[in-house]
């Protein structure tokens, strides 16, 4: 009994060493964005020129879309899990991807009013890949 309960003992230690050298290698391991503009969910005035991205430490843009809503509100399920090609996607240029730099600015065209989706994907400066997305509408004049 007491070489068994021994035995527990250093499996528990072992676990929660394990658990403590790896926490904090999880925790400082991806880049997060920390700022955008536009932020998600905002309504602007007039047509942004470009998007501003802030990430906490380096990365590198490798991959960005944006997509002009086409105004059905109506998703389904599978929509929202393999997404949807419905709205239309604006041209983007490329010259500002694979920079590795805290901050990005994407040019953007002359975008209309309308709700717009801009979905990213980034690689960190330990490897990670991140992504992510963020809304923004332009109101109407």
């Amino acid at each position: 009994m007491k070489i068994l309960s021994e035995k527990v003992i250093r499996m528990f230690k072992n676990f929660l060493f394990v658990i403590l050298l790896v926490l904090p290698v999880t925790a400082n391991a991806h880049s997060p964005l920390v700022s955008s503009f536009p932020q998600d969910g905002e309504t602007l005035d007039k047509p942004p020129t470009e998007i501003v991205m802030t990430f906490k430490t380096p990365a590198k843009l490798i991959k960005v879309s944006l997509k002009k809503s086409s105004g059905k509100q109506a998703k389904s399920l599978l929509s929202g899990l393999f997404g949807s090609d419905d709205g239309e996607v604006v041209s983007l240029g490329t010259g500002f991807l694979m920079n590795i730099d805290e901050r990005h600015m994407i040019p953007l065209p002359l975008l209309q009013s309308g709700d717009y989706l801009f979905a990213w994907r980034a690689l960190g400066e330990d490897g990670h890949v991140i992504k992510g997305d963020f809304t923004f509408t332009i109101a109407g004049s």
